[in-house]
């Protein structure tokens, strides 16, 4: 319910018109040379969520390798959160100066009155290295207030030194709440990205595997 709940938040957040759209990814390396109608997974296949007793946390990677790998409408209410919010994106990354950053859409829900919560602390690791936001674009106008009362939401589009590294083993957590679930998604990823490049490829063309 909790899930169901922030997904109709997220969507009430894009149905108002957008502006002239921005020009989307399209070098090879930032999309895995796939299109974006084809994808079939769900969402929530794209989404990790934590919880830590007071907070339900949802985390959306919006990386365009992952995103072409959903469904067509789900890719394109991705793409249009990005276009509206390009021009703050764009500030928050050159402020913090950086130049490969990792975007991702994030959602707090309090699960007890008067919750806190401290945006600095939901971290991604890798490698043994931990990735860190350097910005946030808030989606909710109280986002900013990091308090939370029962059952309410607030969003905001986190942004982290570094791209998220989509195609391996990550690690989400916020204070003692991990999830290392990403990984147990690969094997359905690959299989999905393979599905749709069979799909596109030239009659002939192998994939060389």
């Amino acid at each position: 319910m909790i899930r169901s709940c922030t997904f109709a938040v997220l969507l009430a957040l894009l149905a108002a018109p957008t502006a002239a759209r921005a020009q989307t990814a399209s070098d090879s390396a930032r999309t895995d040379n796939l299109p974006t109608d084809k994808g079939m997974l769900s969402l929530s296949s794209a989404t990790v969520n934590l919880n830590n007793g007071n907070l339900q946390i949802v985390f959306i990677p919006l990386d365009e390798r992952v995103l072409r790998l959903i469904t067509s409408d789900s890719y394109h209410s991705m793409q249009r959160l990005l276009d509206q919010q390009r021009k703050a994106i764009d500030s928050a990354v050159a402020a913090a100066g950086v130049s490969s950053p990792g975007i991702a859409f994030v959602s707090f829900q309090g699960l007890a009155a008067n919750t806190r919560f401290e945006p600095e602390q939901l971290t991604i690791s890798y490698q043994g290295q931990q990735i860190r936001p350097v910005a946030f674009v808030p989606l909710s106008p109280t986002f900013s207030n990091r308090q939370l009362d029962l059952r309410q939401q607030v969003q905001a589009l986190f942004i982290y030194r570094r791209e998220i590294p989509v195609r391996e083993s990550f690690t989400v957590t916020y204070l003692a709440a991990t999830s290392d679930d990403w990984g147990n998604r690969l094997s359905r990823f690959d299989t999905e990205r393979s599905r749709i490049l069979g799909l596109t490829r030239p009659a002939g063309e192998t994939t060389g595997h």
